[in-house]
């Protein structure tokens, strides 16, 4: 059985994916770690399933709809009591 090698590149990014997941709790993405190494998001990806990390990172950015809640909420009030008038 022949052991495939690496160069020192993907080990370089390897590591500091590792590094990045371990020093934010899990709490990083692709774009995260591709901003951190200067690799691709692709690169990254791949060297995260090959290592078996895929399910040690978030999947995707955190929505920032919670912020833009209560305005949301508000501009719905504000369209359904122009439709049906004020409540009693």
């Amino acid at each position: 059985m022949r052991t495939q090698t690496t160069s020192p590149r993907i080990e370089r990014i390897a590591y500091q994916i590792w590094w990045l997941i371990e020093d934010s709790a899990g709490e990083c993405t692709l774009a995260d770690m591709a901003s951190f190494t200067g690799a691709s998001r692709q690169t990254c990806s791949h060297i995260c399933r090959y290592r078996g990390w895929s399910g040690r990172y978030r999947k995707m950015a955190r929505s920032h709809a919670v912020d833009n809640g209560p305005q949301l909420i508000a501009a719905i009030d504000d369209e359904l009591s122009s439709l049906f008038g004020e409540a009693a």
